[in-house]
């Protein structure tokens, strides 16, 4: 467990409170631990620093300071259950942070409706969990995921490109199935062919029949619908292998600084989910500029699918705590459906799903779907308002030099 040095909570009112606590579970340890450097926690972190430093959220009358908590799950989903109830019933935080990935997402959403306390999402997609989100009206998604809006925004790009066919490789767990259904469907309403789709362990050590079933395919599009361990084996034997398709679509990971710098010349051309980009607005650019400058974040760990998102997702709802004058769940609540407020992404609102289920960020609200890496920058290739350089099509060839 990792708490700030502040003082210890209150559960009274908010006349009698001394500060606002937001708790999470989280990969501290275990095989998606590199989320916890370039994640949504070092985000949260760098908000409630802030916040802090400018002597805590204005509550009513006085300024109250942030303190996160946040316990290990190590991966393990019972463990993530199991620390969300600690968090609702133990610590009896105001507010709750979501888990680490789709399938603890799926898992933990439920214990924030039980207890009745507001969850701002994190890494996470929810297109299982889509119909279960009309019942679900303590929880508030702020990643974007395969359908809303992804894969239909990338099947578009590269449909309009002239791509036929797609070899998909997706790893067996929540995430990689729900992006490979969503992709085969939009494929589909595109006129995209699947040549294939290959399911992978995510414990998987080496990925070369992968690779080389692709390239023997010919397809056009390859898309590595993976999380950032596999994605890493996928750049470490494409160019070794020769293969080049027109399109690659990596997942998790790839849209990080990490890939950038440890792979450099490589990235050019990889298609990602995410995005945002530095030319896409001047607070983004400043934004950048100053998670660059974070030294727990840094040019390493700056991501450019979530990041904006989830900083922007906590500017929000300390604006809406703010408005309402009070931490009372039911009162921020009923204002985070309704609220607008400017954040680092621009203008920041929800949607609900239904009249009485949960809410995820507007589609307009986001800064964009899907990103390239184009010459050491990451672009937004939409193909709409969010746009901030036209797609790469084909891909250029393995740049190998240093």
């Amino acid at each position: 467990m990792l708490l700030s040095a502040l003082p210890a909570c209150s559960s009274g009112g908010d006349t009698s409170k001394t500060e606002i606590v937001f708790g999470a579970s989280r990969d501290i340890t275990g095989p998606q631990a590199g989320f916890e450097s370039y994640g949504s926690w070092p985000l949260f972190q760098m908000w409630a620093d802030e916040v802090n430093a400018a002597g805590g959220l204005q509550v009513g009358s006085k300024k109250l300071p942030v303190r996160l908590v946040e316990y290990d799950d190590a991966s393990d989903t019972a463990a993530c259950i199991r620390n969300y109830e600690k968090l609702c019933t133990q610590d009896n935080v105001d507010f709750l942070f979501g888990p680490t990935g789709t399938s603890m997402l799926f898992a933990a959403a439920p214990i924030a409706n039980k207890y009745k306390k507001i969850m701002i999402g994190a890494e996470g997609g929810a297109t299982t969990m889509e119909k279960q989100m009309l019942n679900l009206p303590y929880v508030f998604l702020t990643c974007n995921y395969s359908t809303r809006f992804q894969m239909p925004m990338f099947a578009k790009l590269c449909a309009d490109k002239g791509a036929k066919t797609a070899f998909v490789c997706y790893m067996n767990d929540l995430h990689g199935a729900e992006y490979n259904s969503s992709f085969q469907g939009e494929a589909a309403l595109n006129g995209i062919t699947i040549l294939d789709a290959v399911s992978v362990p995510v414990t998987l050590t080496d990925i070369n029949s992968v690779v080389q079933a692709a390239k023997a395919s010919n397809a056009d599009i390859f898309c590595m619908f993976c999380y950032p361990n596999l994605n890493m084996l996928l750049l470490d034997a494409a160019p070794k292998l020769n293969y080049n398709p027109k399109v690659m679509i990596i997942g998790p990971g790839a849209n990080t600084g990490a890939f950038g710098t440890i792979y450099g010349k490589l990235m050019n051309g990889i298609v990602c989910e995410g995005a945002w980009s530095r030319n896409s607005s001047a607070s983004a650019a400043a934004f950048e500029t100053k998670v660059l400058a974070n030294t727990k974040i840094g040019p390493m760990n700056i991501d450019y699918w979530g990041a904006l998102v989830y900083y922007s997702a906590a500017q929000f709802i300390g604006q809406v705590i703010t408005k309402a004058g009070t931490t009372d769940t039911e009162k921020v609540r009923a204002l985070m459906y309704t609220s607008h407020f400017p954040t680092a992404m621009g203008d920041f609102y929800f949607e609900r799903f239904g009249t009485t289920g949960g809410a995820m960020i507007a589609q307009a609200a986001y800064a964009g779907q899907i990103g390239q890496w184009q010459d050491g920058v990451f672009q937004v290739i939409d193909n709409d308002k969010h746009n901030t350089a036209a797609m790469v099509y084909p891909k250029p060839p393995w740049d190998t030099s240093k």
